[in-house]
């Protein structure tokens, strides 16, 4: 360890820079692989089911794979100012976006639940709750389209202003916009967490449990990112590593269980169902 910047951008530029340039780009490849293996899958089961709450997943883990890429870009542009800068941007504003595709598929997931339990009811039941409970329910319905366009939007909403207010972004004010960033990171990790919890108890599919772990330990890299910001250790940097791969290699084994098994027989009835 070299460099000790309390507003470094990169960590990889904690390592010399004859060690950083490969050791980033073999971190690089193995995390765009398995984004792209994720998105794959998660594209293949869209075009079986026909569920277009999935197409958010696809699209969130390609774009995910290519902040990764970015980040390599911004470690080779390290000595030209700008493009060292644009490229770390452009990761900060593809990663907070990706996480926000996929937290809004199981928003939008949610959402056709709560439909399907709510028709569920009984007429007497439903005739209740449109009574004691049309105002909530309004409110609730609202909420629910606006939120996923909320959602999708902060990303590039928050950095886009922050050009706009200083068009230049020296690497303090990077730094201070990557820490925010990885808060609102981590809040979406968080929801989406605790969706695929809930998910899985309720329909007591306690196999893929590695869903939610998967996406734990993604959380723990964001988290491991941010105490970077404030002490540039080697064990937050190396910890961070560790929990996106292992989170990205659990993610592809938790999808392909789960192709090959009964979570495929469920989505080929329920699009039995649909047509």
């Amino acid at each position: 360890m070299t460099l000790q910047d309390p507003n470094i951008l990169n960590t990889f530029l904690l390592l010399d820079r004859s060690v950083a340039l490969p050791f980033s780009l073999l971190i690089t490849i193995a995390s765009v692989f398995l984004c792209s293996v994720i998105a794959f899958y998660f594209f293949r089961s869209y075009k079986f089911s026909g569920f277009r709450y999935l197409l958010g997943l696809p699209m969130g883990f390609a774009i995910l794979g290519s902040s990764f890429a970015c980040e390599h870009l911004s470690l080779i542009y390290y000595t030209n100012n700008p493009l060292y800068h644009l490229f770390f941007w452009m990761q900060l504003s593809l990663q907070s976006e990706a996480l926000a595709l996929i937290a809004l598929s199981y928003m939008l997931k949610n959402r056709v639940g709560w439909s399907k339990d709510d028709y569920a009811t009984t007429d007497q039941d439903l005739s209740k709750v449109l009574i004691h409970d049309s105002m909530s329910t309004k409110v609730r319905d609202l909420l629910i389209s606006i939120l996923p366009m909320i959602v999708i939007s902060i990303p590039f909403m928050v950095t886009i202003s922050a050009l706009f207010v200083q068009p230049f972004l020296n690497d303090v004010e990077l730094a201070d916009l990557s820490f925010y960033t990885k808060i609102f990171d981590m809040i979406i990790l968080g929801y989406v967490f605790k969706s695929t919890i809930v998910s899985l108890v309720k329909g007591a599919n306690i196999k893929l449990l590695y869903v939610p772990a998967a996406f734990a330990l993604l959380w723990l890299g964001q988290y491991s990112l941010m105490i970077n910001y404030f002490d540039n250790g080697s064990i937050p940097f190396i910890g961070s590593i560790v929990a996106r791969l292992a989170g990205l290699a659990l993610f592809v084994y938790a999808i392909h269980y789960a192709m090959s098994g009964g979570v495929r027989r469920e989505m080929e009835i329920e699009a039995r169902k649909k047509t």
